[in-house]
Order: structure tokens, then sequence, then C-alpha cells
């Protein structure tokens, strides 16, 4: 049996981590494009002089965006919020990663030009999320 010294343990254990992660051929995710998934929604900040990131440094950070099951359907869904009036977008989750925009349905889309944020949870309690 190798028997190392407490000051080798820490290297010993690194050099085990980094040939453990090595030689993965399987991908981890897949990137889906917005005509696979339905989902169209781009973050549009106004460009303006007078809001440059010296003087709103989060502007260009974007609003937020949150996911739950607005529906109880067991199926997650996004919403996204923008930094330009009405451009929020709320999408129902239709299965198999396809997505389906019912911003303008649910009266969502936001009335306001800056959203810096987004959560869902059931404030009323009726069983739904509320955004």
């Amino acid at each position: 049996m190798i028997k190392l010294k407490g000051s080798h343990l820490p290297a010993a254990l690194f050099l085990l981590l980094v040939f453990s992660a090595c030689n993965r051929n399987k991908k981890l995710f897949t990137e889906l494009t917005s005509s696979e998934t339905n989902i169209t929604f781009e973050n549009k900040p106004l460009q303006k002089k007078a809001f440059g990131i010296l003087y709103y440094l989060y502007y260009y950070n974007g609003g937020g965006v949150a996911t739950g099951d607005i529906n109880n359907d067991g199926l997650p869904d996004i919403y996204f919020t923008a930094n330009s009036l009405g451009g929020n977008k709320l999408y129902l989750n239709k299965g198999n990663f396809k997505f389906e925009d019912i911003t303008e349905k649910a009266g969502v889309k936001g009335n306001s030009d800056w959203c810096s944020g987004v959560t869902m949870a059931d404030v009323n309690g009726d069983g739904y999320l509320d955004i």
C-alpha cells in the first residue's frame, strides 16, 4: 500500500480529480435553436448615449428570468423580462422542448420600460404560481 504524507495528499486528490474529468465523449448539453423551441425572446435595450454603461452599470445585464409550472401540468414554463417597454415574454411548455408564447393571452407583457427581475410564487394560495 502506498503511504502519502500529509502534504502530498491534496496534490494526489487534485490529480485524481483532473484525470477523472478527462475523456468525456458524451455531450452534456445540446443547443437548440429558436426554430426548434419556439422561444424567440430577445432583450433589446434602447441604445442612447445617456444610457452608457458608465452611467447605468446594470442596464445591459438584462432583466431576469423565472421558471415555474404556471398551469400545473408538470412542465416548467419560462418568463423573461426585458429592458424595453412591453418586451417581457411568457412561454408555456408544451413538452419535448417546445414552447408557446402566451404573453398576450396572459396579459404579462409588461407596462414599464425597466424590469430588473422576476419571481414566481403562489402568492394568493390558489394553487397556481403568480408572476
